[in-house]
């Protein structure tokens, strides 16, 4: 499916565009189905942005977000994951479902988007390339999660 661009699509484009020129981290909230993820993707398209995705959910752990586990010769692999790929490489992370997320998850997001670094379990410490931003996406009134969400993306 691709980007369809209607006037409502449009305004918001625009007022994505404005945020994210101004250095602002991006939070779109709205129903299922409305086209959070198509803006993002968009906006990032027309900016010439690459971007990580990771998509949460009430079973994501500080640890998930961090490392992903791989299948290589039979052998299970963990491998830096969408959140650390991000961050290292200076790409957009477009983090889905955040107001789904546990709490420790969220202030690790937070924490990231704030500070610029990332102290990971294994003791390394990972700083924020220069310029990535984080852009959530969430589902409007999804639960109480979405104050969690809107912390994690100012």
């Amino acid at each position: 499916v691709s980007f369809v661009e209607t006037p409502s699509h449009m305004s918001v484009l625009r007022e994505m565009l404005l945020s994210w020129t101004s250095g602002q981290h991006l939070l779109l909230v709205g129903n299922q189905g409305v086209g959070k993820n198509k803006l993002a993707d968009r906006l990032l398209g027309l900016l010439c942005c690459e971007r990580e995705y990771v998509q949460l959910h009430r079973d994501t752990t500080v640890q998930s977000l961090t490392l992903a586990p791989s299948l290589e010769g039979g052998v299970v692999v963990w491998a830096d994951s969408p959140l650390l790929r991000a961050v290292k490489a200076g790409r957009c992370l477009l983090v889905d479902e955040a107001d789904k997320a546990p709490l420790e998850v969220v202030c690790v997001l937070k924490a990231l988007a704030e500070d610029g670094e990332l102290a990971l379990l294994d003791g390394r410490t990972i700083v924020r390339h220069d310029d990535p931003r984080l852009a959530a996406a969430e589902a409007l009134g999804c639960g109480s999660g979405g104050n969690r969400a809107n912390a994690a993306a100012d």
